[in-house]
């Protein structure tokens, strides 16, 4: 008995230690505590409402993620692109009405609309774990991420090294043939070049304007002008031009809209156009999609915007995230859901940001320019 008690008794009494030593832990962690607290009121919430991209594969990472983490909090989620529903968002808020805890859109058109009518909260007042924003987790430190003027409150976790300038279907059209942006304007390729159009907010302005950083304005009017491109706001009728070879060279196409195609079975062949041949050599930079996020304030359900806010900057959901939409995290860590070796965040380089504020201003010139031209009807 003695004998038997003797470890007994000891393992008992390391057992104790271990659990006092884990609540003292527990009660040097604050942050602990407000995530319990906040936790709670979430639940007697009961809802959490977020807008995010259209594409089922961003529904389904939104969704599954969030009920994996809180089965017992319902989400509500309405896909739609940040051109589509904003403005339902700010007529809403004209109206006294707050429907609405998180947005998941573009830099443009969300920065132009939500912050000057105040609509938007600062991101930090939602964070609770403090391993979201500790720089050592963010390729480029975790402010690096904004991407509103003001830098507080719109926030990109994701991010590719470089830009595609579009798609090329290589069943139709040779790597001999075309392989840098200077080939755009062999005669051989008159007609059978399509944008989505330059003059609407997304991919196709934002990787116009990378293209004329390298080739100056007037190269891309006589791009426009000269080869007779076909422009289309129809992300399918794009993807089906490219694919059947109609229009094998697509500039502008997000990769959520052809991703979709290529699932089916469709267009293995395409070829993203990435790269110094694409865009010239300008330094390092990243560029964001239509996953950056924000949260409202007056959201009508705050503590578990907050919950959504944490959930979607952890590791785990930023892994989740890039795995299902084929594309690369800031969240160091992570591994690239992106096939394409040139996408990848490398954490020991700096960076510069090609979707924020400052950039889409840019874009916005720009487009003012192309308007000029009349080419696009």
């Amino acid at each position: 008995m003695t004998e038997r008690g003797g470890p007994l008794r000891l393992g008992i009494v390391l057992g104790a230690l271990v659990l006092l030593a884990a609540g003292a832990a527990v009660a040097q962690e604050p942050w602990r505590q407000e995530w319990t607290k906040t936790l709670d009121a979430a639940r007697k919430e009961g809802v959490v409402a977020v807008s995010g991209p259209p594409g089922p594969s961003e529904r389904e990472a939104v969704v599954t993620g969030w009920q994996k983490a809180f089965p017992d909090i319902r989400i509500e989620y309405t896909g739609a692109r940040g051109t589509q529903i904003l403005s339902k968002v700010v007529r809403e808020r004209e109206s006294g009405l707050y429907n609405w805890d998180i947005v998941i859109a573009s830099t443009d058109p969300t920065v132009f609309m939500l912050p000057p009518i105040n609509a938007l909260a600062p991101l930090r007042d939602a964070l609770i774990d403090p391993a979201v924003s500790d720089d050592k987790e963010w390729v480029g430190g975790f402010d690096q991420g904004f991407v509103d003027a003001a830098r507080k409150f719109f926030y990109s976790a994701t991010g590719s090294a470089g830009m595609s300038l579009g798609y090329v279907n290589r069943d139709c059209v040779s790597r001999e043939a075309f392989s840098k942006s200077d080939d755009l304007l062999k005669p051989e390729f008159k007609g059978k070049i399509a944008s989505h159009d330059p003059l609407l907010p997304g991919s196709g302005s934002r990787s116009t304007w990378r293209l004329t950083v390298d080739k100056g304005d007037a190269w891309l009017k006589d791009l426009y002008t000269g080869q007779d491109v076909t422009f289309s706001r129809d992300y399918r009728q794009l993807t089906e031009w490219l694919v059947g070879c109609g229009k094998p060279i697509v500039i502008g196409l997000p990769s959520d809209a052809f991703l979709q195609m290529q699932k089916a079975g469709l267009g293995k062949n395409v070829e993203a156009l990435t790269g110094p041949a694409y865009f010239g050599d300008h330094g390092l930079g990243w560029a964001g999609a239509n996953d950056d996020i924000g949260w409202y304030n007056n959201a009508p359900h705050q503590n578990a915007a907050k919950l959504f806010i944490n959930l979607y900057l952890s590791r785990d959901f930023q892994q989740l995230w890039a795995s299902s939409n084929h594309t690369d995290s800031r969240r160091i860590g992570t591994k690239p859901g992106d096939p394409d070796p040139n996408t990848g965040l490398n954490p020991k380089l700096i960076y510069a940001a090609w979707g924020d504020e400052a950039s889409i201003r840019q874009v916005k010139a720009l487009q003012e320019k192309i308007m000029g031209w009349g080419v696009v009807q």
